[in-house]
């Protein structure tokens, strides 16, 4: 189990079954990345959510989604999601809109102010977890020592690489999902962990809710007139 190197999962006699996200959520995060891919640097989950060595960047964000109008948004205050070339160094906002994943973001690296970061592109399914449900790989009580949202009972599912093209680890990354649920009976999204172009990207989402106005945020959403664009963003997948 490769949560083992970090800390000693707690015994599970039955996997806990893969969770079902609610029919909307809203959540801030917290987004560490690290450009770092040799055997010094463990790979993700860690502890608090920060890798044990430098160097790293700690950005901030949050995530509105509503697959009942097909659109999620995740907002990066801080920095993008590091699969961007040559880097991600710069805010931006990643929204799906009518099948569509858009970024938006300063005029930096040949980005900007608006481009088609895929097509055929909606929100995950609200079930998308049953495909890795194979792939539980522990649970833990304590990958939070300053992070209440993760000294909790956390159930997580690492997930193998898909390409061997991408790189030579043997995991793409994993998903943690708290055990308590919401009062709803949904369990909160605490965790996801991946690789990167370069290195390795660790989000920790807090104040997870499936109620209240901010669940409402997409109502009336309109696609900005500066995404009416052909242009492809440059990434790496």
């Amino acid at each position: 189990m490769f949560l083992n190197a970090l800390v000693s999962p707690t015994p599970t006699p039955i996997p806990p079954s893969a969770p079902i996200l609610p029919p909307r959520f809203y959540t801030d995060f917290t987004i560490t990345f690290t450009p770092r891919e040799d055997p010094e640097m463990p790979m993700p989950p860690w502890v608090d959510g920060i890798p044990p060595l430098l160097p790293y960047a700690i950005g901030r964000g949050y995530s509105v989604y509503a697959p009942d109008l097909g659109m999620m948004v995740e907002n990066y205050t801080d920095y993008c999601v590091p699969i961007f070339w040559p880097n991600a160094y710069f805010p931006c906002i990643i929204f799906n809109y009518n099948h569509t994943a858009y970024l938006i973001s300063p005029h930096i690296n040949h980005y900007g102010p608006c481009c088609i970061y895929r097509t055929n592109w909606s929100p995950p399914h609200r079930d998308f977890m049953l495909q890795f449900e194979q792939y539980y790989n522990g649970s833990t009580w304590s990958m939070g020592v300053n992070r209440r949202v993760l000294k909790q009972l956390i159930d997580w599912w690492v997930l193998p690489q898909s390409s061997a093209n991408l790189r030579d680890h043997p995991v793409f990354g994993g998903f943690g999902f708290a055990r308590k649920p919401l009062p709803s009976g949904y369990r909160p999204f605490v965790s996801f962990w991946y690789e990167g172009d370069i290195g390795w990207a660790h989000q920790v989402f807090e104040n997870f809710t499936d109620t209240g106005p901010k669940t409402h945020l997409l109502d009336d959403f309109q696609l900005p007139d500066i995404c009416n664009t052909n242009l492809a963003c440059d990434f790496r997948p």
